[in-house]
């Protein structure tokens, strides 16, 4: 059962309050980035291994050989950094996950906590799902990109790879990937309280392709189209996912709303009958009384008229006597 509301939780908080309690949480996840970043940095060179194992399976895809190389003095120190803080940034993720949920959840009402409680499990499952994705399907986009590098340098030559450049490349890949399968839960969310409707996204999903494609496009980290299209995919079936799931969560809304309104029309009261009042007049209102005429207004109406002629109504002559007839 979900907890009531506690009075602090409704009180207005100012703009500063918000700010404040934004940089509270976003320092407490940062404390617990630099947890999970010490505990991967002991098997920091297992991670190593793990993520040089795409690019090597995409170049013997299509059987290329490369050197990795690190110009830098310090390079090694960077690279090892950058492994270790992307595996805290994804070993971590249910807890700053928990962060920004605890953000917006005193805004929130009792149905749309329901929601939220039941979708943060989900939001996980779906970053962690992102990650993984991102890194079953990177082999072969790397292999169409070694391809690329073998036709313009030739089949003699192996490329030399900067191990920094690569790393950079990957690592923000897996995490761009991981945050953008959260799409199908915000759009869910905002339909379980009412922002956005499946008919408003079915109807304009041409518009939602093209921003998809805008949106991949920057923060992919190469401009070239073959990463692109890799996230880009992914992301409009997530998009048609999302259709579905709000339309089903629309439905859920109207059902819960029906039973709140019946829920709220039986316990209100009905209307008390107002009684008869035993001494109010009795009468028949099914026919309108006839005015009685007054005596002014009926000699009013006989000056105008005027009394009828007594000669003037004479009764028709009798077709058997003769019209004029001679006095005896």
């Amino acid at each position: 059962m979900l907890r009531q509301r506690r009075p602090r939780d409704r009180k207005e908080a100012t703009f500063l309050e918000h700010l404040e309690e934004f940089r509270q949480r976003l320092i407490r996840c940062v404390l617990y980035v630099a947890v999970g970043m010490g505990l991967t940095w002991a098997v920091r060179d297992q991670l190593m291994t793990i993520v040089r194992a795409p690019l090597e399976r995409g170049a013997a895809m299509v059987e290329a050989d490369f050197t990795f190389i690190i110009p830098q003095l310090a390079g090694g120190l960077v690279v090892s950094i950058q492994v270790a803080a992307v595996a805290g940034i994804i070993l971590t993720s249910p807890l700053w996950l928990l962060e920004a949920w605890l953000f917006i959840e005193p805004a929130l009402e009792d149905h749309e906590r329901k929601w939220i409680v039941a979708l943060l499990p989900a939001a996980v499952l779906l970053f962690l799902g992102g990650v993984a994705f991102c890194y079953w399907i990177s082999p072969r986009a790397f292999a169409i990109l070694m391809g690329f590098q073998l036709s313009m340098i030739g089949d003699q030559a192996a490329p030399i790879l900067e191990l920094k450049d690569y790393l950079t490349f990957f690592l923000r890949l897996l995490l761009v990937f991981g945050a953008m399968f959260e799409l199908p839960l915000v759009i869910m969310f905002l339909s379980a309280v009412g922002l956005v409707k499946s008919a408003f996204l079915a109807q304009h999903w041409r518009i939602a392709i093209v921003i998809i494609a805008v949106v991949c496009a920057i923060v992919t980290p190469t401009p070239d189209a073959v990463t692109m299209a890799f996230l880009a995919g992914p992301m409009i079936g997530l998009y048609l996912l999302s259709i579905v799931l709000a339309r089903f969560v629309e439905k859920g809304r109207s059902r819960r709303e029906a039973e709140e309104a019946a829920a709220r029309a039986a316990a209100s009261p009905a209307p008390a009958l107002a009684e008869p009042d035993p001494y109010a007049v009795q009468r028949d209102d099914t026919l309108p009384d006839e005015p009685e005429p007054d005596e002014a207004s009926t000699e009013a109406h006989e000056a105008v008229v005027g009394e009828p002629d007594e000669e003037a109504v004479k009764e028709p002559a009798s077709p058997d006597e003769p019209e004029n007839q001679d006095p005896q």
